[in-house]
């Protein structure tokens, strides 16, 4: 996935500072030693199953046996998160339904609309933002379940040994600093600097789905 092979590009200190998706934080600091910084928080984000209106889908139980596109193996809103809801209600994501990844938000609610998947798991805000520009048709597919927000919607990380004193600086700029046009892009109402108790949710949820980081790590 994009998110795991940033984290690996940082291991031979390719890339020094990243934006990543916050459920495979643990993982990229089990791979390649990086250390989040800076957490975005407050943003309206959770995961959706978008599903065609034309399938007879209106609700999670009615996923069982559908072909389903998550975004990529690394994304949280897209993958993860979802997956964590259908095991909680009693849905097997790798034996109840077909998934595929489609390797991006967009790609996977526009195979919804070409009708080669049944339901795109996706982020709320992005499906709004195509429906909004007219992208895809919200009469055509449409949410059928939905999430509980999710926490953290980004975190910025770093190689553990950058200068500590461009890491700190990096923490002050993004805290600190007149940061309303960031914020704005990525939808959160703040920056904070990163705690390890930022992660609990999602080493819980790994835990839940038998994501072990731990193996992944040594792969």
């Amino acid at each position: 996935s994009v998110s795991l092979s940033i984290g690996e590009a940082m291991r031979p200190g390719l890339i020094d500072v990243a934006a990543f998706s916050p459920f495979p934080t643990p993982l990229a600091g089990a791979v390649a030693g990086v250390e989040p910084l800076v957490v975005a928080k407050g943003a309206a984000y959770s995961s959706v199953f978008v599903c065609r209106t034309d399938r007879g889908i209106d609700s999670l139980d009615d996923l069982r046996g559908r072909r389903i596109a998550f975004v990529d193996a690394g994304s949280t809103s897209g993958n993860y998160i979802p997956k964590l809801l259908l095991k909680r209600a009693g849905i097997d994501p790798g034996a109840d339904i077909e998934g595929s990844y489609a390797g991006g938000h967009d790609t996977a609610e526009l195979a919804v609309k070409q009708g080669s998947v049944d339901c795109a798991a996706d982020a709320r805000s992005s499906y709004q933002t195509m429906v909004d520009k007219g992208v895809i048709d919200g009469a055509a597919q449409t949410i059928v379940a939905e999430t509980g927000p999710i926490p953290v919607s980004l975190v910025v990380i770093a190689r553990k040994d950058l200068d500590p004193a461009i890491s700190q600086g990096i923490v002050d700029a993004f805290v600190n600093g007149d940061n309303a046009a960031a914020l704005g892009v990525v939808g959160a109402t703040s920056f904070e600097k990163a705690q390890d108790s930022d992660f609990t949710i999602f080493r819980d949820a790994a835990s839940e789905l038998g994501v072990d980081l731990e193996e992944l790590s040594r792969k």
